[in-house]
């Protein structure tokens, strides 16, 4: 089955549909299955300097209902020249809400999975990284 998910700029139109808080014109990128009417936008974040452990932070859309998740990143490539270059993505530290009345949560993570596979290392082209294994720990 080819992924449906793809990484792409949102438009002005789609910020305005469902109401996002990027600034139009600017070229945010999201991960869209627009045949499922499911995104994902976030990433990494935190700042070890503060005392902040660098963590996924992503919103996740589906059937109406915003997700929002933290995920703990496991052990990621260093070199961005690595082939294939390695993203881990621990466990999921916090989903608000824990679920959705249409799916059950193994559908949900599944889908949260398959999207986390398209954003790939970044969200974007992943020009750096074509070559990547996307695991998990959840």
């Amino acid at each position: 089955m080819p992924v449906a998910f793809v990484n792409e700029v949102v438009s002005d139109a789609d910020i305005d549909a469902y109401g996002l808080p990027f600034e139009k014109g600017k070229g945010h990128w999201w991960t869209r299955d627009k045949e499922r009417d499911l995104y994902l936008w976030g990433g990494r974040g935190g700042n070890p300097l503060w005392d902040q452990e660098i963590r996924g932070r992503f919103y996740f859309f589906i059937s109406g209902v915003i997700i929002q998740l933290v995920i703990s990143l496991g052990k990621w490539s260093d070199d961005w020249h690595a082939r294939p270059y390695i993203v881990d993505w621990g466990r999921i530290i916090s989903m608000d809400p824990q679920g959705c009345a249409d799916f059950s949560k193994e559908q949900l993570i599944d889908l949260i999975k398959e999207a986390l596979v398209a954003y790939g290392r970044d969200g974007r082209e992943n020009r750096n990284t074509p070559d990547r294994i996307v695991r998990f720990g959840f």
